[in-house]
């Protein structure tokens, strides 16, 4: 066993029964992941077959997840990539109090992961609890808030969302300097 692990925990409004579905089923938990794209997925028998390019390295995978490893519980479950670089990621959850659920993540390395990777494990925590709890949601909001990210946000790479997010801030941007460029000609002159 290695010595070198990540391990993190987040509270997420979402039932325990949910997020055994959300990562029994992959998709989404894939696509959301920032370090690597999705090139292809094909759900098999045999287990969840990944294509992945990472975004720092841009070297590609392949990675197959074991049949056995996409069972959970109600407590959570190991998932098992098995590639190159293999990657084990255990996730357990338990249900907190106020219609929370505790989310816990651990992956263990061979050596020392760089600080961007912890970052971006980090991120991809962070969206999946996100996700999750729109996921809770029946709300109309929720409910298109989750198409969109179904429809396109995850059918992008993680360089696509970046550029997209900047893209969107800088006409924001542009749309206040233009507010108040209008706002300054109006009173003033």
């Amino acid at each position: 066993m290695s010595e070198y692990h990540f391990e993190r925990s987040r509270l997420v409004a979402a039932p325990p029964e949910l997020m055994a579905q959300f990562f029994m089923d992959g998709v989404a938990w894939y696509r959301l992941n920032p370090e690597w794209e999705v090139l292809a997925l094909e759900k098999t028998g045999d287990g969840d077959k990944l294509k992945v390019r990472y975004e720092r390295s841009e070297q590609e995978a392949e990675y197959c997840r074991r049949p056995a490893s996409a069972d959970f519980c109600a407590t959570g479950g190991v998932v098992e990539f098995v590639g190159e670089t293999s990657r084990t990621i255990t996730l357990t959850w338990n249900r907190q109090e106020g219609r929370l659920t505790r989310l816990d993540y651990r992956e263990n390395f061979a050596e020392p992961p760089e600080s961007g990777r912890m970052a971006e494990l980090n991120l991809w925590l962070d969206a999946v609890g996100g996700y999750l709890t729109l996921a809770a949601r029946t709300d109309r909001k929720a409910r298109l808030g989750r198409w969109l990210l179904d429809r396109f946000w995850l059918r992008m790479s993680p360089m696509s969302r970046r550029i997209s997010l900047i893209i969107v801030g800088m006409e924001a941007l542009a749309l206040l300097l233009f507010i108040a460029i209008l706002l300054i000609y109006r009173f003033i002159g």
